[in-house]
């Protein structure tokens, strides 16, 4: 399950907000429809992961993306159900991913650190 240790680096993207947060309540992750991550696991491996860091109990939601390609043979812009179906219009297999690869942290919110 490489899950866990995605989950691994997603602790050590909050970690470096360290000096700015004394702790982190919201975590919203991005999961592409193709990024190969089970959503359901990373955020149990999350949950465990947080445990004893500044971010424990932090609410993780998960913004799912979908797919969106354009073809190189026709320009069509379509949302293939996975990597290998070809485009629905002109037939062809070469396409470039415009979303739905990404797995990346899209925002993190908690409370600041008191400079005073």
């Amino acid at each position: 399950m490489h899950e866990a240790s995605l989950a691994l680096e997603v602790v050590g993207i909050l970690e470096a907000q360290r000096q700015q947060l004394r702790s982190v309540e919201v975590v919203v992750l991005e999961v592409g429809a193709l990024a190969c991550v089970d959503a359901t696991a990373l955020t149990t491996a999350l949950q465990v992961a947080l445990r004893g860091t500044f971010a424990e109990g932090a609410r993780l939601e998960v913004v799912s993306t979908p797919a969106q390609a354009r073809c190189l043979a026709c320009g069509a812009e379509t949302s293939p159900p996975d990597r290998v179906t070809p485009c629905p219009v002109c037939g062809s297999p070469r396409r470039t991913w415009l979303a739905g690869q990404a797995l990346r942290v899209l925002r993190i919110e908690g409370v600041p650190v008191d400079d005073s």
